[in-house]
């Protein structure tokens, strides 16, 4: 990708939206399994955060949270705020407003997103007046041809005939950022975008993502476990495993100089960095998350670690403070004479394992 970001300083004092000491527990037999843990971070309006890690790490829940689009019976604990609102304080009628005309959201499966018997025009129409009920079906109409346009889609006059069957993969991803934008949110949320695309039309749709932030200031959310993904499109990354952030940051300088042992890890399984070689995995596999242990969440997957990770939870320090970096790591806090310094800036390869 040809862009790069271009916030990576302070965050502004008014950020498009918090999430503060957030936590989620979903209801099962024998007990509440929690999900995130104390989950903090600010993204700042008219920029590009991306929230990076595996399976399981609390990346979509985290995502999702800011929409309240979370399993039935979710407990939220803490604050997730939209300007000065607390969504999680919404009522029905207010939360259905935020949904429809605010925030909207992106999946990762394009066909599971529309409805197969209806067109692409019907669907695109419903989502506009669903956002302004007071435009009559010619001015939505006119709008969806507008944002097909605006997303590169060819003809869209004619697309808007056309039944999600009769379109790529790509297509209509373009046709969801499409039905997101008729609205004019604030917010977009990305969960995996572009998971179920090839590699060439994941950089077209990731390269649109930052021309329509450029463009119109739209606050973008992006969650991904590929880091190649996002390297040139957030301006910030909030890396997180287990349900908690272990690292946070400009996009350039964690992805320059990781400061936490995962992000290294996440950094050496991406793409790029298997050309022409079998693909490096991280060793072993996250904790099951009703068993997580009373120290670091990684300690068991990390080669630096110490007695003291096993029993001590590192809490997220700063790193840089100018650039507002953070990171949860003991070989950070424990740097001599309060002088933070980095835990990774080499790393052997050993710190992951190869597949055949």
């Amino acid at each position: 990708m040809s862009t790069t970001p271009t916030t990576v300083g302070l965050e502004p004092a008014a950020p498009a939206v918090e999430l503060d000491d957030v936590t989620v527990r979903l209801p099962r037999a024998g007990g509440d399994l929690q999900i995130l843990h104390g989950v903090s971070f600010k993204v700042p309006a008219g920029s590009v955060v991306a929230l990076a890690g595996e399976s399981g790490s609390g990346k979509s829940t985290a995502a999702l949270s800011l929409m309240r689009l979370l399993p039935w019976g979710a407990r939220v604990g803490g604050r997730i705020m939209a300007g000065d609102r607390d969504v999680a304080a919404m009522g029905k009628e207010e939360l259905r407003r935020f949904r429809a005309s605010e925030a909207r959201i992106i999946l990762q499966d394009p066909w599971s997103s529309l409805h197969p018997m209806k067109s692409v025009g019907a669907q695109m129409v419903e989502s506009a007046r669903s956002a302004d009920p007071s435009l009559s079906k010619e001015q939505a109409r006119s709008l969806a041809v507008e944002m097909m346009a605006k997303v590169r889609i060819p003809d869209p006059e004619s697309r808007l005939k056309a039944y999600p069957h009769e379109m790529s993969g790509g297509q209509l991803q373009r046709v969801l950022i499409a039905m997101a934008l008729v609205a004019k949110p604030k917010l977009l949320l990305c969960d995996e975008p572009t998971t179920a695309l090839d590699v060439s039309t994941q950089a077209q749709i990731l390269d649109l993502l930052r021309e329509l932030n450029r463009e119109m200031g739209l606050t973008i959310v992006i969650a991904t476990h590929d880091l190649d993904v996002i390297a040139g499109l957030a301006d910030r990354l909030v890396v997180m495993y287990a349900g908690r952030v272990v690292e946070e940051g400009p996009t350039k300088q964690v992805m320059a100089n990781p400061q936490h042992p995962y992000t290294w890890a996440l950094l050496q399984t991406a793409p790029k960095h298997n050309t022409g070689q079998r693909m490096r995995t991280i060793e072993g596999r996250p904790p099951a998350l009703d068993a997580l242990p009373s120290g670091c969440s990684f300690a068991a997957r990390c080669q630096f670690t110490t007695d003291e990770c096993h029993g001590t939870r590192p809490e997220l320090v700063l790193v840089d403070e100018s650039a507002v970096h953070r990171t949860a790591c003991l070989r950070v806090q424990a740097a001599a004479g309060g002088k933070h310094r980095a835990p990774v800036t080499t790393t052997p390869v050993e710190t992951v394992s190869e597949e055949a």
